[in-house]
């Protein structure tokens, strides 16, 4: 016998279908590419979305979010454009201003610390983007709690509109004023509830060709590294979502050198962070283990912190004298990640400086052969610092 002779031509198509197949797994799990589009079937995608203004003196980034997208759930953060971060090339600042002198690449390098993630994508929208943007929802209800007065951008000369308290169905005109007026709530605020109504009016309407026309067209004018394609995908993805939950990162005003900074406040932020971004486990003092040196020469210092530590749920690994008593200035040296140390240095009795092993090189090497493996921090208690509970 010698066969069916249909069978080879099928044999031989189905091994072609394999082969393709394991090709495009190949690509997508070794190689990274992805078939479907770089937002197509990856788990979880970060973006970080923003709002820019032009200014007399250049441009001026409005607010700032990050957008994460995780099989079907999609979080919010709202991250004041005011923050005070420390830029990749090791300069600290307002985030806003590192993302116009370092560009929007430079923004997520320095946002990676505060989430514990790499963000690699933008989406950025100027004033013309924006308000073109809103203009695709002509009425949006938005739950105003401050009222808010701003200028009617429109029309030169035009009395301020004022946005009172309450549940207040707003046009695009109204909706830019509740953005860039005058409030007690912050912008950053401002931007979730603005984010809720028009969600909420997104998901009520049924989206005709002129609604994906206009959002096609704004997706084409953003400043991105998000293919056109992917910015309309996103946005799908996101009104489609059943689980949607935002925030803004809870922040405080210390003054620090002389200057006011805005600093997360520690165990809220990464409590907001784990649940928006990272969909992980709660970092808490109990993950965290730090050496600690006396470096002021008072009588236990040392082992007084590392009581006072232990107390409140941090693991210690070590306790010893610094290489000199001459520390001015409790300090918090980073080896693994920052939102550790930020953690630290808010259960802290007193102020501390953060630095990296390369900041602090001279003094970490002296002191490197008494840190165990798998320690988080190196504190060295200062002068001026005491621990009493």
């Amino acid at each position: 016998m010698r066969g069916n002779p249909v069978r080879k031509p099928i044999l031989y198509a189905a091994t072609i279908v394999v082969a393709l197949g394991i090709a495009v797994l190949v690509w997508h799990f070794v190689l990274g590419w992805d078939p479907f589009g770089t937002l197509g079937l990856r788990a979880r995608v970060h973006v970080l979305c923003a709002a820019t203004s032009a200014s007399p003196q250049g441009e001026v980034v409005e607010s700032i979010a990050i957008l994460t997208t995780d099989r079907g759930r999609v979080g919010v953060l709202f991250v004041p454009a005011d923050l005070w971060v420390k830029s990749a090339g090791g300069t600290s600042g307002k985030l806003g201003d590192v993302a116009v002198r370092e560009g929007w690449a430079g923004a997520c390098r320095a946002l990676a610390p505060l989430l514990g993630v790499s963000v690699n994508r933008y989406l950025v929208l100027d004033g013309e983007d924006l308000s073109a943007f809103l203009a695709l929802f002509p009425r949006v209800t938005v739950s105003v709690d401050d009222p808010v007065s701003g200028l009617d951008s429109k029309t030169l000369g035009a009395p301020a509109i004022r946005i009172d308290t309450g549940n207040r169905m707003l046009t695009p005109r109204e909706m830019t004023a509740f953005l860039r007026g005058t409030s007690r709530a912050s912008r950053a605020e401002r931007d979730r509830r603005a984010f809720a109504g028009i969600l909420g009016s997104a998901r009520s309407a049924v989206a005709d060709e002129a609604f994906d026309q206009g959002l096609h067209a704004v997706a084409a004018g953003a400043t991105t590294n998000v293919s056109h394609k992917d910015c309309v995908a996103l946005w799908t993805r996101i009104v489609q979502s059943a689980n949607t939950a935002s925030a803004v990162l809870p922040t405080r005003e210390v003054i620090r050198g002389g200057a006011l900074e805005r600093l997360p406040i520690v165990a809220e932020a990464e409590r907001v962070v784990a649940t928006l971004v990272r969909g992980s486990d709660l970092l808490t003092p109990a993950k965290i283990t730090v050496a600690v040196f006396n470096g002021n020469g008072a009588r236990l210092s040392a082992s007084r912190a590392a009581g006072y530590l232990r107390a409140r749920g941090f693991q210690v690994s070590a306790t010893a004298n610094a290489e000199t008593f001459s520390y001015a200035t409790s300090t918090i040296v980073v080896l693994t990640d920052e939102a550790r140390a930020w953690m630290l240095r808010e259960a802290l009795p007193g102020e501390a400086i953060l630095v990296s092993p390369e900041e602090f090189a001279d003094h970490y090497e002296a002191l490197r052969s008494q840190v165990p493996a798998g320690t988080d921090l190196v504190f060295v208690v200062g002068a001026g610092m005491e621990f009493t509970g």
